[in-house]
């Protein structure tokens, strides 16, 4: 029978013969019976072993995000990887909080982002209306506020209108005739940015500027 490859290449990389290798294997190789030092220990000692030397098993998925919303905010668009399902009768909506300002708010910040728009300029309110607006459309809309009985000129007023997107005159707000006569008197030069608010509520605002910046159907 021929000697195994792995020990003839074993003995000329030791530059011994093959003979000599096999007597020294003989004679100091561990006999083939002997047993493992580990199939002495206690089987418990053994178990808990393997277990702490297995692998980990793999961590388990993340759970899906669920955003829970009333049937207006279900028509919004839903962030990537994240299931809307319908918010109950008593549950309140993870996106508006069942609010009418802050979902109106929301409906006319995806209205500018579908149009790439970020500026408002409205003209008339009062204070907490003003405040109102601010805190729902920061970090969305740029938005500058004209007090309805303040002080205001021709050339402020095209200043106004250049820089704006769209301009709300909140007519049924404080809102005397000369401030808004600056604004509405430009209507042919800026009719696509114009839109009259006649209802009071910061809801009735962003639902107006809303509509009128989204594409008509059809």
């Amino acid at each position: 029978m021929a000697r195994p490859i792995r020990v003839r290449n074993l003995a000329r990389s030791l530059n011994v013969s093959e003979t000599e290798l096999l007597a020294w294997l003989a004679e100091n190789a561990p006999a083939a019976d002997l047993r493992h030092p580990a199939d002495f220990l206690p089987a418990d000692i053994a178990a808990r072993a393997q277990q702490a030397l297995a692998r980990p098993p793999p961590p388990a998925p993340e759970p899906e995000p669920v955003e829970r919303r009333c049937a207006e905010c279900a028509k919004l668009p839903a962030k990537a990887g994240v299931r809307v399902v319908e918010a109950g009768a008593d549950a309140v909506c993870d996106m508006c909080g069942s609010s009418a300002n802050k979902r109106a708010a929301l409906a006319m910040i995806g209205a500018f982002r579908a149009r790439g728009l970020r500026r408002l300029l409205v003209v008339g309110g009062g204070p907490g209306t003003a405040e109102d607006l601010r805190q729902l459309l920061a970090g969305e809309v740029d938005i500058r506020i004209i007090d309805g009985e303040g002080h205001r000129n021709a050339a402020k007023a095209d200043a106004d209108l250049r820089w704006a997107d769209v301009v709300a005159v909140w007519s049924s707000t404080i809102l005397s005739h000369k401030v808004s006569k600056l604004y509405t008197d430009r209507r042919d030069a800026y009719r696509d940015k114009l839109v009259t608010v006649p209802r009071r509520g910061v809801a009735a605002l962003c639902m107006a500027v809303a509509e009128k910046v989204s594409p008509s159907p059809g």
